[in-house]
């Protein structure tokens, strides 16, 4: 009897496993297969000059048109509303917005084409109902524009579209991202 409760219980754990290995890799496919959405987009244009041309124009979830690069330096934070280790930063973004609204505009971009304002929403609750646009990005311009490989990434582009500073699939607390920002922003 102690044989067969040691044998299911084996059964078990290796069905746990097996379970959260499958898992792990639906996220991981997720997530690269929007990262790589709109792949088929020019991004060889170079920076975003002051002529506008490189600009990119998206509109937020609320219907607010946002323009990339800015008139002063975007703080964007690549995320996904299906991610959870993304709200951390998401939420830190909103402790800091108005400490740093002088010195940079915030924008969230949602890496999901798919997801809609519902879904959106819904992770801007969790993180607090930031006062900054959430764009989506249907095309995968922003994404590609900006080489973004990972989700919880950050970029601060000024407002001639130089990169002045990026932390790749890094998410940031409060105080790191505090650290970042004033390391970053000119």
């Amino acid at each position: 009897m102690t044989t067969t409760k040691t044998g299911r219980r084996t059964i078990v754990i290796i069905a746990i496993i097996v379970a959260v290995a499958v898992a792990v890799v639906v996220v991981v496919i997720l997530a690269v297969t929007a990262l790589n959405r709109g792949a088929d987009v020019d991004a060889s244009s170079g920076g975003a000059g002051g002529n506008g041309k490189d600009r990119i124009e998206i509109v937020s979830v609320e219907g607010e048109a946002v323009t990339v690069p800015s008139d002063r330096p975007t703080v964007l934070y690549y995320m996904a509303s299906w991610c959870y280790t993304c709200i951390p930063q998401a939420s830190a973004m909103n402790e800091l917005e108005d400490e740093y609204a002088d010195r940079a505009q915030f924008v969230a971009v949602d890496v999901t084409p798919e997801n809609t304002k519902v879904e959106v929403d819904g992770f801007r609750e969790l993180a607090g109902f930031p006062d900054h646009p959430y764009v989506v990005d249907k095309t995968g311009e922003l994404t590609q524009r900006y080489n973004i490989i990972s989700l919880d990434s950050t970029i601060v582009v000024a407002p001639d579209g130089e990169v002045l500073g990026r932390a790749d699939g890094r998410p940031m607390e409060t105080g790191a991202l505090r650290a970042f920002l004033d390391e970053t922003l000119p």
